[in-house]
């Protein structure tokens, strides 16, 4: 049982860090466009800001509509997919969302790495990146066909997702979950 626990701190640390720093390879956050309408003026520090006059694409009733939905947004030449929510300045919900989220993803994986305990490595690790691969495909290529989400930042998470699930995965594998002698 201490090994399944230890692995599944291993496994929320090396993948929360993971999400983390892919987030800032070229595909991730700095492929995003930043738009800000905001009257206050406080994103002196944001590079490559496109400003807009408050007003210009939001109002109060934009705001009102949009909140906490999914949205689409047509006008005569373009199709928009927004996903609104209030502004916030403190982001520590999401970073305790996000761990959660890798803690699930971990026993996840620990229960691929159980259940090829009788597999060599390499077995194993094909698994996994047949795993991450599958969950790429049935988030990100939909995403890419019916949102038009750019392939740069689809193909690049993507990625990001196997690479990340195989360092993991062969980390614990090697030290924690080892697989039995064949």
């Amino acid at each position: 049982m201490k090994r399944y626990l230890l692995a599944s701190l291993v496994f929320t640390v090396l993948l929360f860090l993971w999400s983390g720093f892919t987030q800032m390879l070229p595909w991730g956050v700095p492929s995003t466009q930043k738009i800000t309408v905001q009257s206050d003026n406080n994103t002196n520090d944001v590079p490559d800001l496109i400003r807009l006059a408050p007003g210009a694409l939001t109002t109060s009733s934009f705001d009102s509509t949009f909140n906490h939905k999914i949205s689409t947004y047509t006008t005569d030449g373009t199709f928009s997919w927004i996903i609104t929510q209030p502004l916030t300045r403190d982001y520590s919900s999401y970073f305790i969302v996000e761990i959660i989220t890798q803690f699930f993803v971990g026993l996840l994986l620990i229960l691929l790495l159980v259940l090829t305990k009788n597999h060599n490595m390499q077995t194993r690790m094909l698994l996994i990146a047949s795993a991450g691969l599958v969950a790429w495909l049935a988030t990100y290529g939909q995403l890419m066909n019916w949102w038009a989400l750019p392939a740069t930042y689809a193909v690049g998470v993507g990625a990001n997702l196997i690479i990340g699930w195989l360092l993991t995965c062969f980390i614990v594998s090697r030290f924690i979950l080892k697989p039995e002698k064949l």
